[in-house]
């Protein structure tokens, strides 16, 4: 496990989503996803769980809610009490999971820093057709201009335009929906 990130996202996570969110939003980014009913979501850097609301109206029969912030997964927890969503501590990279219907990085990507090796692990465990989501409720602008600077910068990689960020997967997914503008960003792909 990155020790780093997780001691970085443990010193933050007491006031991690403290500022409102656009709940309309983050509806129209829940819908956007198109994830499927009754499938598996793993919510990947799911933090204190503020998409958790979002994804259950899609009528998962799951949510792996996965956080290699020991406290983030706590205080999600404490927030978030539905027998749907099961939490797990760890990289990522590193843990087993069933095979996913789907697995949303919401927020959380730039974080991911090795990306060759994030684009095989999703490829072996998302079904054949499964659906891989990266969105962020902010700009790319904005979502890089946040991580700028030290320590930050070390634990994330600025994000690409939507299409070249996309052409990382190619290997394994196709391009489905684009999005890269001044509300938001969001790319949904699925596995071949």
């Amino acid at each position: 496990m990155n020790q780093e990130m997780a001691a970085f996202f443990d010193r933050l996570a007491p006031d991690w989503d403290s500022a409102p969110r656009n709940h309309e939003k983050l509806e129209m980014l829940a819908s956007l996803m198109g994830l499927p009913e009754n499938g598996v979501v793993a919510d990947i850097g799911c933090g204190k769980g503020c998409l958790f609301e979002h994804l259950l109206k899609t009528h998962p029969a799951k949510i792996l809610a996965v956080d290699v912030s020991g406290e983030m997964i706590r205080l999600a927890k404490e927030r978030h009490v539905d027998d749907r969503i099961a939490y797990i501590h760890g990289d990522f990279l590193d843990i087993a999971p069933p095979m996913l219907d789907a697995a949303v990085f919401f927020n959380s990507y730039p974080h991911f820093l090795d990306k060759e090796d994030l684009v095989q692990k999703l490829s072996t465990i998302l079904q054949k057709g499964g659906i891989l989501i990266i969105a962020h409720d902010r700009s790319r602008a904005e979502i890089n201009g946040t991580h700028e600077g030290d320590p930050v910068s070390r634990l994330s990689v600025p994000l690409d335009n939507a299409e070249a960020e996309a052409r990382k997967f190619r290997k394994f997914f196709t391009a489905d929906a684009l999005i890269d503008n001044k509300e938001m960003y969001l790319i949904k792909m699925k596995r071949r």
